[in-house]
Formats: structure tokens, C-alpha cells, sequence
């Protein structure tokens, strides 16, 4: 779901789509980066953009000390070796790998509940698309969706329990579950700061909107 919100005129609306913004966000900057990506990085914009769209969420959410945001690796080459060796490769897999069910034991049990969710809202992964149901992005661009067919269902007067629901739990069992383990295993790696800052911000959107989502569903 890739098309914007705009002229929203329900409050409820306006907070779903802020939520909507943030989940599409963070899952163009957790994949594999790009050129333009580094640039948005030592530029200070994407710590702008971040930072505007924060702004509009229906909770507080502190970016502020995220100062790592603003802080890329010198070169696009060296930017893109950091992201390699913290969670794309290694002799036994990549220290801070990016798949959740790698950090919640049964990894099969781990997708196939992912893709249960996915399903049931007809989604499915395009076959174009190299990563798995439990990757950070695919589960970022699940939310996207979710937060994105909330705001229009409060803007044409649907209810958005369903979403809501789905939000909250998705939230509770996956990002929630396993991002800190993530963030703990990160934290031994010497890590480039604007990593670190990238998933300390995850960690707190994810706690922030688990806690919106189950405050407002039934």
C-alpha cells in the first residue's frame, strides 16, 4: 500500500494515518540501503522527516535524543558495509539479523503465524520480494497496511475494530516480542550510531503504538 492519505477530515482518521506514515517510514529505512538513503541520512532529512512525522502521531514520541539519526557513515560504501556485517551476513548468520523468528525459537512456527495474519487480511508476499513473512520490513509494511485501512475506514464511518484488534496483537506477539532482543544484541556490536538509532526508535514506536492500539480496541 503505497498511496498517501490526504485531506482526512476525522481526527481518528488523521491519527491512523500519522501511525500509517511512520510503519511505511521505518520499513524504507530498515531495507537493504541505497545511495539516496545515505544521502537522506548526512543531509539531516530523513532525521527531518522522522522527526515531522513523530510529530503528528497521536502520542508523544521522543526522538529527540535519537541524534544517530543524523549520523551516517562517511561513505556510501562503508554505510552499506555497517548494514552487511550488523544484519545481513556472518559465518553463523549476522549478529543483529533482522528476521524475528530468529529471536522466538521456533522459527517456522514463527512465520507461519505471521503469514496467518497476513492472510487473513488477503495479503499475500509477492513473489518479487526476497524476504521472508518475519523479516522487520515485511512486518512494518503489514502495519502500514493495517494503519492505512484503519484511517479510511474512520474516515468513510466503517468500524476499524477488526484493525485495531489485529494491530494491537500483531504488535504484542511480533515487533514487541522481539525488537529488544534486537536492540540488546545491537548494543554489543560497536554498532554505527545511526543504527542504534534507527532501532531504539523502533522499539519505542512499537511500544508507543501497542499501547495506542490496545487502548482503542474493543
Amino acid at each position: 500500500m503505497t498511496a498517501e492519505l490526504a485531506g482526512l477530515r476525522s481526527g481518528s482518521a488523521q491519527a491512523a494515518a500519522s501511525r500509517s506514515r511512520m510503519y511505511a517510514l521505518l520499513a524504507a529505512t530498515f531495507a537493504f540501503p541505497d545511495e539516496e538513503l545515505h544521502t537522506a541520512v548526512r543531509d539531516g532529512s530523513l532525521a527531518g522527516t522522522i522527526a515531522m512525522v513523530a510529530g503528528a502521531l497521536p502520542y508523544r514520541l521522543d526522538v529527540g535524543a535519537s541524534s544517530g539519526l543524523s549520523t551516517a557513515v562517511e561513505g556510501y560504501v562503508d554505510f552499506e558495509s555497517e548494514y552487511i556485517r550488523l544484519f545481513d551476513v556472518g559465518a553463523a548468520g549476522p549478529p543483529c539479523p533482522l528476521y524475528g523468528g530468529v529471536y522466538l525459537g521456533d522459527r517456522m512456527k514463527v512465520m507461519e503465524e505471521a503469514t496467518r495474519f497476513y492472510n487473513y487480511f488477503h495479503l499475500k508476499l509477492s513473489p518479487e520480494v526476497r524476504e521472508l513473512p518475519d523479516h522487520i520490513t515485511t512486518e512494518l509494511e503489514f502495519l502500514h497496511y493495517l494503519t492505512f485501512r484503519e484511517a479510511e475506514a474512520h474516515e468513510t464511518g466503517t468500524d476499524p475494530s477488526s484493525l485495531l484488534r489485529a494491530e494491537r496483537d500483531f504488535l504484542a506477539r511480533h515487533l514487541c516480542r522481539w525488537v529488544p532482543r534486537l536492540r540488546d544484541r545491537l548494543g554489543k556490536q560497536n554498532a554505527a550510531p545511526f543504527f542504534t538509532a534507527l532501532v531504539d526508535l523502533a522499539f519505542a514506536f512499537f511500544e508507543a503504538d501497542q499501547a495506542y492500539a490496545a487502548s482503542n480496541s474493543p
